[in-house]
């Protein structure tokens, strides 16, 4: 899961989103119950993103 408590840096947090989108479209099904206001992979991503359900994380090099 994404730990939201980490700081990411906004090209981080750009690249988990897309990722998760891409695979929302591709027919991934959602982590979590989406609202119907929802309509498009990007704003699930965002939503999943913002909830903290997202199991993709970034290596950084030190």
């Amino acid at each position: 899961m994404v730990d939201l408590s980490r700081k990411y840096t906004r090209y981080e947090r750009t690249r988990i989103i897309a990722a998760r989108a891409l695979q929302l479209a591709q027919g991934s099904p959602p982590f979590i119950k989406v609202p119907r206001a929802l309509n498009t992979p990007l704003e699930i991503a965002q939503f999943e993103w913002n909830k903290g359900v997202i199991p993709i994380d970034v290596k950084r090099r030190e």
